[in-house]
């Protein structure tokens, strides 16, 4: 029964997570724009699609811009395939690049997807290492168990003791020795562990990574939405020309991938980049809209992780034309600005930078003809000029940044920003203390793998990163030994994510390609979060140690009291039905207790655990052995003690409820305090049912107690 309680009680807790890790899609519903649980799609719906987004639902394309899917879970095809207008695309796939528009044809079970398997939302439940280190450990104390126990049987038999009662007796001592709640114990504080984690705003979806959660030493983490709110706002900007107004206003609004709620409380939905400028622009000309119904899109380049660019082409007036927006070096760099010109652009570029704004530069250029290709859209543009946009950081990551040092967690900020502005932030939220040095992503392509490694070792700030040298800064830090979480939120994030110890993907602006790869998802994208989850992680193992502890000391106390009275050829100890009580009443609650405590603020500090490190450490190992061999020698000598003045029947009954009681004791010890409201309650229904048996006749004659 109690068995079926762990289990239970553990299932119910990890299908809570379920709640917790529903994607959400965006729709087109009447004529607005609107973000819905995947779930809550239905046929007809118009889906929007973009890069990273995972297909709810079985449908046909009605728009597509160089749009890619990844059928690889149904097809096995490791290339993506190019979708235009018409194409089917199925459910589970993944968009890669481009985007566009899709009708929904069938839901749920009535889906390709639907028809092979339930659904992809299912948190696997798969054992963690520790699961199996537990398991592998309870085999071996079960047969260290069973031999020792039926050794018992030849030496009590050559003691002249009945044969009978020695079998039952050595039955019993096999069932008190194997630590059978261990296994359950150890689930239920996974699943009370992950269901605690996924209340902070941290959702588990591998539970093995709440083992290497307490063993991680280095966090990767990106800056915008993690270390600021990604809440922007245009601050500043800087025209060439201030007649280039219009064209900064059009390059601001095409390809632009958020929406704006109108109302009492503007809400920005999709990238808040983009809503940032969506915002600014209209601003700017609210009227504008009617001048961008006047052209046409003729086609449409998504963000590009290699140039940092996002390019429109359109058709207005029957003259084509490029709008560019990104990274400003790149627009610059691709501009027909004079040299002088572009070293004048750069240092206000930089000026910008200094003040930890997100600087966004934004180009045009006319063509000749309507089929432009991107690096024709893309190069000889005429510069229009800059926009600032201001991100101020979290309110929590100055918190998040001590306690990460009181933890011994580094952590290293990894962005596509300037280096200048990602200096500027890591001041602010003190990453840093001063001016340190800052990498560039361009610069690590040209390093040995020992600078490599130098480099890492030494520098916090790495700015300009592609997800390709984000990888190879996880991979490296990782060969130098180092437990390494990586956070990512973009479709190439995923192979860094993968090849953490620990993945970590944004709840909010991640795509579905990212939560996919991840082990854990943050559902507030806050840093704050991501090392409170670490905090957590120290705890659940540091529980788990705790239980494991008092189980298996608890155990053998038991073991060698029992061995240690047959031994000195004196009368049983304990016998069969209170061996079985306490390996009930002991074993179970207190043990779970243990497992499931939430009040011990010391594992929230400790230093990070080697994770190669076993379970049972020698230093371990030697303390259970010392607390289970010095308590067993303590009933002994109190049972040998009390034979000589009262009876045999009082004081086994004696030593049979200080045993009990040394057990609670024992429990309040390994766990450090007296605290703990599982504990307190766990210990007094442990005392009243010790005296409930020791008190009433009934259950005196079953348990053979009394005076």
């Amino acid at each position: 029964l109690f068995g079926f309680f762990q289990e239970y009680r553990a299932q119910k807790a990890l299908e809570k997570l379920k709640e917790f890790a529903t994607p959400i899609t965006r729709v087109v519903r009447n004529g607005k724009v609107e973000e819905i649980p995947i779930t809550d799609v239905v046929v007809g719906d118009i889906v929007i699609l973009e890069s990273g987004d995972r297909i709810p639902a079985d449908g046909v394309v009605a728009s597509s811009y160089h749009l890619e899917i990844d059928e690889s879970i149904l097809t096995g095809e490791s290339l993506p395939v190019i979708k235009d207008v018409t194409h089917e695309v199925l459910r589970g796939t993944f968009v890669t690049k481009g985007k566009g528009h899709m009708k929904v044809s069938a839901i749920g079970a009535h889906t390709r997807f639907g028809q092979i398997t339930q659904t992809l939302t299912t948190i696997q439940t798969t054992k963690t290492p520790l699961q199996r280190q537990i398991e592998n450990l309870s085999k071996v104390l079960s047969v260290g168990a069973i031999i020792l126990a039926f050794v018992l049987i030849p030496i009590g038999h050559f003691q002249g003791r009945e044969f009978f009662p020695l079998i039952l007796l050595s039955v019993s001592i096999a069932i008190a020795a194997i630590p059978e709640s261990l296994p359950g114990v150890i689930t239920i504080a996974l699943a009370i562990g992950t269901n605690r984690l996924a209340k902070k705003h941290a959702i588990v979806r591998k539970m093995a990574s709440v083992e290497t959660l307490g063993a991680t030493q280095i966090i990767l983490t990106d800056k915008t939405g993690t270390l600021t709110q990604n809440n922007m706002t245009v601050k500043k900007y800087h025209l060439t020309n201030e007649k280039n107004l219009s064209h900064v206003l059009e390059a601001c609004f095409r390809g632009n991938s958020a929406y704006l709620l109108e109302g009492k409380d503007k809400k920005i939905i999709g990238d808040k980049t983009d809503g940032a400028l969506l915002v600014w622009a209209k601003g700017m000309d609210g009227k504008y809209e009617d001048v961008l119904a006047k052209a046409t899109v003729i086609d449409e380049y998504a963000f590009d992780n290699a140039t940092k660019t996002i390019a429109t082409v359109i058709e207005r007036d029957t003259k084509v034309y490029s709008y560019v927006r990104g990274a400003p070096e790149e627009i610059l760099q691709r501009s027909t600005l004079s040299e002088k010109e572009k070293k004048e652009t750069l240092e206000r570029i930089n000026s910008f930078a200094k003040e930890g704004l997100r600087v966004i530069g934004f180009g045009y250029k006319q063509h000749q003809q309507k089929k432009v290709t991107r690096t024709d859209a893309e190069t000889h543009l005429e510069f229009l000029g800059i926009l600032g946009l201001y991100d101020p950081p979290r309110a929590t990551a100055k918190q998040a940044m001590i306690d990460a040092k009181i933890l011994g967690l580094r952590i290293i900020m990894v962005t596509g920003d300037n280096e200048l502005t990602a200096l500027a932030i890591a001041k602010e939220v003190g990453l840093v203390a001063a001016d340190e040095t800052v990498v560039v992503g361009s610069a690590l392509l040209g390093m040995s793998p020992s600078q490599l490694k130098e480099t890492v070792k030494q520098v916090n700030i790495f700015a300009r990163v592609s997800p390709e040298q984000k990888l190879l800064i996880a991979t490296t830090l990782q060969q130098l030994g180092y437990v390494v979480g990586v956070t990512g939120d973009g479709v190439n994030d995923a192979l860094a994510l993968e090849k953490a110890d620990v993945g970590i993907a944004m709840g909010e602006k991640g795509s579905d390609v990212a939560k996919e790869s991840a082990d854990i998802v943050l559902s507030d994208d806050d840093i704050f979060t991501l090392v409170r989850a670490i905090q957590e992680g120290r705890r659940i193992y540091d529980n788990m140690l705790k239980a494991i502890t008092y189980l298996l000391a608890g155990n053998l106390s038991e073991i060698f009291f029992v061995v240690f009275a047959i031994l000195f050829d004196g009368p049983l100890a304990l016998l069969p039905t209170q061996i079985l009580w306490l390996n009930l009443i002991t074993d179970g609650l207190p043990a779970l207790a243990l497992a499931s405590g939430s009040h011990d603020t010391g594992a929230l500090y400790s230093k990070p655990r080697n994770p190669q490190a076993s379970i049972l450490s020698f230093k371990r190992t030697l303390s259970i052995f010392l607390v289970g061999i010095t308590f067993a020698a303590s009933y002994t000598i109190l049972f040998s003690l009390l034979l000589h003045v009262v009876s045999e029947t009082f004081a086994r009954t004696i030593t049979f409820n200080i045993m009990v009681i040394s057990q609670i004791v024992l429990a309040f010890a390994i766990n450090k305090s007296l605290r703990g409201k599982t504990l307190q309650i766990t210990a007094v229904i442990t005392v009243l049912a010790q005296i409930a048996i020791s008190t009433i006749p009934f259950f005196q004659h079953i348990f053979h107690l009394g005076w």
